[in-house]
């Protein structure tokens, strides 16, 4: 499956050759058609649709950073807003002790912390936006057989076809072959948790509120979700990340559903009252990752196939379409010079502002997993302590969502009004 535009069909040269349509590849292709280079997207995937009906267990969180960078890359409107959840607060406590914050939009002067979406939903929205461009091609179910450096390029084998560009882009996740062929080390790390993930239905209305409650198996998300068949305003559905041991993952994998719904609803206090699983279940394990660098010979590495963060803070996307945004902007920068496209310096300056950022959230996220788990009772109060100071301290918090926002760190020009 392709959307090849007449003018890239005839060659099989382009500027950029990106392995990779998800949402950090497929984000980066926007912005750099937009800024004038020839663009090819490989996925080894079908092409993306939209998905309908009941949603879809994998979901993401999208920043306010997040948002303006679809907006302004003529993606956000294409977003059927039936299966787009606003959240305007956030809860957070932990549940074997007494700590609890909660953050408020307005707090922060914004209309809300955040939106919910289905992974599928915004891929399908960045291919559709794709087939407008005239410099971009996508080609589907495109599995890469081989990747060579060429000359001052590469060139790349899928199928029977060979393609090549000036640059190589990895956006093919956290086991990128990309990467690999460039010799970049990221070993994964366990991170003792797997995810389990699926979609719930509650007695009482999630509100448009994020909840996370700290246990010490793992924490555990209640993501508000659109309502069913996509109604709005129902605010009975929740898409859960429940992060635990392997052992205990396992035990709730193998209850049936009233029983899970049962020890659901004890975790959470019943919050939202009585829980009942709506979808099935899936488990994935949690790897961290993070690529010794994020470039190397007219190559550059973007979302997984850089950094694999812990979910429980929902911020690997956004982290991943920052990384996209700001490559787009220094290619553009290195147009403008009169540079070529993979010229070295470039792509030093794009790893100097990304790499810092991701691994300061990426062990954020490991030390907030390593806090919550520990069962200490010094530790415990530490914690409940620390959580009701936030609480109260209207600069901590504010310090919280300015960076759960994505308002912190070297930002790209278009992450922004």
């Amino acid at each position: 499956m392709t959307n090849d535009p007449a003018n890239l069909s005839s060659t099989t040269h382009t500027d950029v050759l990106i392995v990779g349509g998800g949402m950090a590849g497929g984000l980066l292709s926007l912005l750099l058609a937009d800024a004038g280079f020839s663009v090819r997207v490989l996925d080894a995937g079908p092409e993306p649709a939209r998905p309908s009906g009941e949603s879809a267990p994998r979901v993401s969180t999208l920043s306010e950073a997040s948002h303006w960078l679809l907006r302004h890359a003529g993606v956000w409107e294409r977003l059927d807003p039936e299966r787009v959840q606003a959240y305007a607060s956030m809860q957070v406590w932990d549940r074997d002790g007494t700590g609890e914050v909660r953050f408020s939009a307005a707090d922060a002067g914004a209309d809300c912390l955040g939106w919910l979406l289905e992974n599928d939903h915004l891929t399908a929205a960045l291919f559709e936006a794709a087939g407008e461009r005239d410099t971009l091609a996508w080609h589907g179910d495109t599995p890469v057989d081989d990747l060579i450096r060429d000359g001052d390029g590469w060139r790349v084998t899928a199928g029977d076809r060979t393609f090549s560009a000036d640059l190589l882009v990895g956006a093919d996740g956290a086991r990128s072959r990309v990467r690999d062929a460039a010799g970049i080390p990221a070993p994964a790390r366990d991170s003792g948790h797997r995810a389990l993930v699926a979609t719930i239905e509650t007695d009482q209305p999630h509100g448009g509120c994020a909840r996370q409650a700290f246990m010490d198996s793992g924490p555990l998300a209640l993501l508000p979700l659109f309502g069913h068949g996509g109604h709005r305003g129902d605010g009975h559905r929740c898409s859960i990340v429940w992060s635990a041991w392997p052992q205990r993952s396992d035990e709730l994998m193998a209850l049936d559903d009233d029983a899970f719904g049962a020890a659901l609803s004890q975790a959470t206090g019943e919050v939202l009252g009585a829980a009942r699983v709506v979808s099935r279940r899936a488990v994935f394990p949690i790897e961290e990752r993070h690529a010794s660098r994020y470039q190397g010979r007219a190559l550059a590495l973007v979302g997984d196939a850089a950094h694999v963060i812990h979910p429980l803070a929902g911020q690997g996307i956004n982290l991943g379409l920052l990384d996209a945004a700001v490559l787009a902007e220094e290619l553009g920068r290195a147009r403008a010079a009169g540079l070529p496209v993979a010229h070295a310096t470039i792509l030093a300056r794009y790893e100097r502002r990304r790499r810092a950022d991701n691994l300061l959230m990426q062990n954020a996220m490991r030390g907030f997993k390593l806090l919550f788990e520990r069962p200490e009772p010094a530790v415990r109060w530490l914690r409940n302590t620390g959580l009701g100071l936030v609480n109260r301290l209207a600069p901590a918090r504010h310090a919280f969502m300015h960076r759960a926002l994505g308002r912190a760190g070297d930002l790209p020009r278009n992450a922004r009004p």
